[in-house]
């Protein structure tokens, strides 16, 4: 009795299989999540330590900050595929920068506008330059604000001082902090922006509220009166707060948003790494049923055919030493000879379908040993003409020698089985570059007539003139073998002759550089 086929069986035990800790000192270290719009870095997994279970084959992953195994998933996650930023949502960005730059620069000119008017009646030379260079300083604040997303902390802290030392208002630390917040994992940083933010609307609102008459931003003249009415101390601390609340909002809002997005990107990827999973196992299990079938067959043909050719073998050896006459001794000294070949490439046959290869690993025939086929062919009886020119016979690659060889022996096994005593012709010719051609003829006798005999997979339909059955696949077989290699084939009757052709394909020698001679 033979083992069942092995199923794939749970993970094994180790640094990343089922049940098994992470790493020796604990839990893993935490890999940051990136958020929507940040820049991810390239991580490289070095793969699992000695022992660890190793990745699987296939098609690269999607990479994200999580090395695998992410955990043990069931099956695919129902999760829409990952797109990237879509025409309106590239649109929404930029009209946002453009939105923050012009905010962020109109606050700038209307704060150093209004501090200029506090300062006096009368502009002197000095004054006009001094808000000259607040307004570039405002400009300038308004083109840092587009990089707030990629630079968010350098910018807001920048921002927060300019808005404190100069009167340039607050506005840019304000649009720069909700990137910190969305983008910054250490809270410190946080904490150490929003400060500065703080201070700096704190002190743009306090240098307003330190003004009087017409330099106060927020105050109202009515008309026809001359009495100005100003905003009191505790509005200016309403508008710090509310200002306030507005930006850390929009900073934990826009926080959420980059988590359920990164989220939604690790789930895309370990959908596709358990589809990966899913499939490399369905392959597993169908080269397992490969293997078993591979191995019946090669125990089989061991018990059965090896054992037959083996009697035949012994058989023909006691005819050889007990017969006196001639013909019989050549005739079994033939038979012997065969029945060896026979078992070599069936010693070779069986120890390919054990390994499990992919293609034949037994030595292939060689184009010139057609003379000693033919030869055999006649010794066996055969009335036989060939015609057989080859060029740069050891060159032929054994696929297609092997091909040439039994599209030939097999053509010839046909017209001693169905045909016995009919004269057979062969011609074969080779030559690099312009291919093989293969063309046997025999007459046609009544074994060998489509309309006086059964059809392919009848009763006798496989039974030839000799009385020697056949497996029926002689034709599909050569058929395959010529398309395997990419030729053509074509079998059937023409002018009163059964005829096979068989025309294969051989490139000629590539020139190596600079030699001029072929490899």
């Amino acid at each position: 009795m033979h083992p069942p086929p092995q199923q794939p069986g749970p993970p094994p035990a180790g640094p990343y299989g089922a049940g098994a800790p992470r790493g020796a000192g604990g839990p893993p270290p935490r890999h940051p999540v990136p958020y929507a719009g940040q820049p991810t870095p390239p991580v490289t997994w070095a793969g699992p330590p000695p022992g660890g279970t190793r990745p699987p084959s296939g098609p690269p992953l999607s990479s994200h900050p999580y090395p695998p195994p992410y955990h043990h998933a069931a099956g695919p996650y129902p999760v829409r595929p990952a797109t990237g930023p879509s025409l309106l949502g590239r649109a929404w960005s930029v009209l946002g920068t453009v939105a923050a730059a012009t905010a962020t620069f109109c606050v700038g000119i209307v704060s150093a506008t209004y501090d200029n008017i506090g300062l006096g009646p009368d502009p002197a030379g000095w004054r006009v330059g001094l808000t000259l260079f607040w307004w570039v300083l405002a400009a300038g604040l308004a083109a840092a604000v587009v990089w707030r997303d990629r630079h968010a902390v350098v910018v807001c802290l920048a921002t927060a001082a300019a808005g404190v030392l100069t009167p340039v208002g607050a506005m840019a630390p304000l649009v720069a902090l909700p990137f910190v917040i969305a983008r910054e994992r250490r809270w410190k940083v946080v904490a150490l922006c929003t400060a500065a933010t703080t201070l700096a609307v704190g002190v743009s609102f306090w240098r307003d509220a330190a003004r009087d008459g017409a330099a106060v931003i927020f105050s109202t003249t009515p008309v026809g009166t001359t009495a100005t009415s100003y905003l009191d101390p505790v509005g200016y601390v309403v508008l710090t707060l509310l200002c306030l609340a507005l930006s850390v909002g929009a900073g934990f809002l826009r926080r959420a948003l980059g988590r359920a997005d990164a989220a939604q990107q690790v789930a895309v990827a370990e959908n596709r790494r358990a589809e990966a999973l899913s499939t490399q196992a369905d392959e597993l299990r169908t080269e397992l049923s490969r293997q078993d079938e591979r191995e019946l067959i090669a125990r089989e043909m061991h018990d059965t055919v090896a054992h037959n050719l083996s009697v035949v073998s012994l058989q023909a050896s006691a005819l050889e030493v007990t017969t006196n006459d001639p013909g019989v001794v050549d005739a079994a000294r033939t038979m012997r000879s065969s029945a060896h070949r026979a078992l070599d490439e069936m010693r070779a046959l069986i120890t390919s379908l054990r390994a499990g290869s992919e293609q034949y690993t037994g030595s292939a025939p060689a184009l010139g040993d057609l003379a000693t086929l033919l030869d055999d062919a006649r010794t066996a009886g055969v009335d036989l003409a060939a015609t057989v020119f080859v060029t740069d016979a050891d060159a032929a690659p054994p696929a297609l020698t092997r091909a040439v060889y039994r599209v030939v022996q097999e053509s010839l096994t046909n017209v001693m089985k169905h045909a016995p005593g009919a004269r057979a012709e062969v011609d074969v010719r080779a030559r690099p570059g312009d291919g093989v051609t293969i063309t046997v003829r025999n007459a046609l006798t009544r074994d060998l007539d489509p309309y006086a005999t059964p059809l392919l997979g009848e009763p006798g339909a496989t039974v030839g003139g000799t009385g020697v059955p056949g497996g029926g696949a002689g034709v599909v077989g050569m058929r395959e073998r010529c398309e395997a290699v990419g030729g053509t084939f074509d079998a059937g009757v023409d002018g009163g002759r059964f005829v096979v052709r068989a025309r294969l394909p051989w490139d000629p020698p590539t020139e190596q550089p600079g030699t001029g001679r072929g490899r």
